[in-house]
């Protein structure tokens, strides 16, 4: 028997190409691709998935936390369908 082992869907925040919010993503892994979604409008893409995808995920998040001192209302991107404009 084999056993698949079931992954959790990441959360993230990003700016999303559709919405133009600055949301909270949701990505997928599906074997060797990921489906990216905006939880916001739920638009989603396909991505390549390896082992370096959670190393840029984590420096975008890294990248915006250090946003947060110039955009507070980034920190209020914490749940599915949060979203805010920096304009």
């Amino acid at each position: 028997m084999i056993n698949k082992r079931e992954v959790k869907p990441m959360l993230h925040r990003q700016k999303c190409k559709k919405c133009e919010f600055y949301t909270i993503y949701q990505v997928v892994p599906v074997g060797e691709k990921a489906i990216l979604s905006c939880t916001h409008c739920e638009y989603a893409e396909e991505i390549p998935w390896d082992r370096e995808i959670k190393a840029t995920f984590k420096s975008k998040e890294k990248f915006l936390k250090n946003l947060e001192e110039l955009y507070p209302e980034l920190q209020e991107l914490k749940n599915p369908g949060d979203h805010t404009s920096l304009d």
